[in-house]
C-alpha cells in the first residue's frame, strides 16, 4: 500500500501463539522473540485491533482497549498469524468496489452497525476531490495486488483516507446487505467485465504490478 501511495494504519505482525503443525522452534528463528510488549503498545497505542493476517468475515477480530484484553485475545488466537493495528478514529468510512482494475463504486459504510445496516444509504454527497482520491487509491491497490474484483475499506482521519482492509477478492455482494442500488451496480459491471474478458482474453497473472521500481512509485 505504501509503495503505491496509499496510507495505512501502524501495523505489526505477531508470531503465532501456538506453534503451527509441521513446524519446530527453528522455523521461527528469523523472528524477534520474545517480543517487548511495552514497545508494541507504545508503537500502536490503545485501542488496538487484532485480526488474522489472512482472515475475512470478521472472524477472530478483537478490539483491545488495554493490555489485559490484548493478551486475552492473543491467548485465543491458536496458531493463527495475527496482525495488530492502531485504531483509526475516523470521521467517515467507505467500502469501495474495485472491478476490472478500472471501475470503482464508492459506498459509505458504518462498521459499528449490525451487518445489515452497515451500508449507509443517505450520506452527504462527496466532493470531487475526495471522490477522485478514493478512486485513485482503490485502483492503485487493485493494480498492485492484481485483483480484478475487490473491496477496499478506507477510514477518513484528518482528511486522509487510510486503507483498513483491501484484500477481498471474493467480497460481499449480497443484495440483502449492500442494498438494491449497490447490487445493481456490481451485477451490471461484473457482467460487462466478464463479457469483455471472454471477447478479449488476457494471459493468466500470478501477481499485480507490485513491487514497483522506486522511480515508478505513485
Amino acid at each position: 500500500a505504501e509503495s503505491v501511495g496509499v496510507a495505512v494504519p501502524k501495523t505489526m505482525l505477531l508470531p503465532p501463539h501456538d506453534r503451527p503443525e509441521g513446524t519446530e522452534a527453528e522455523s521461527f528463528s528469523n523472528l524477534q522473540y520474545p517480543l517487548n510488549w511495552d514497545e508494541v503498545f507504545e508503537h500502536l497505542g490503545f485501542p488496538i485491533f487484532m485480526k488474522p493476517a489472512d482472515g475475512g468475515g470478521w472472524r477472530d477480530v478483537y478490539k483491545c482497549d488495554n493490555p489485559d484484553e490484548f493478551f486475552a485475545a492473543y491467548d485465543k488466537s491458536r496458531d493463527l498469524t495475527m496482525m495488530v493495528q492502531e485504531a483509526i478514529d475516523f470521521t467517515d468510512y467507505f467500502r469501495c468496489y474495485g472491478l476490472g482494475r478500472e471501475h470503482v463504486h464508492i459506498m459509505r459504510y458504518d462498521p459499528g452497525q449490525p451487518h445489515h445496516l452497515r451500508y449507509v444509504r443517505d450520506g452527504e454527497k462527496l466532493s470531487k476531490k475526495l471522490r477522485e482520491k478514493l478512486e485513485r487509491d482503490v485502483l492503485a491497490l487493485c493494480n498492485a495486488l492484481g485483483y480484478d474484483f475487490n473491496t477496499v475499506e478506507l477510514a477518513m482521519r484528518d482528511g486522509v483516507p487510510i486503507a483498513i482492509d483491501f484484500t477481498n477478492p471474493a467480497p460481499d455482494a449480497d443484495v440483502k446487505s449492500v442494498g438494491e442500488d449497490n447490487f445493481a451496480w456490481i451485477v451490471e459491471k461484473s457482467a460487462e467485465f466478464l463479457i469483455d474478458r471472454a471477447l478479449n482474453p488476457r494471459p493468466f497473472e500470478l501477481t499485480g504490478d507490485w513491487p514497483r521500481e522506486a522511480g515508478l512509485q505513485a
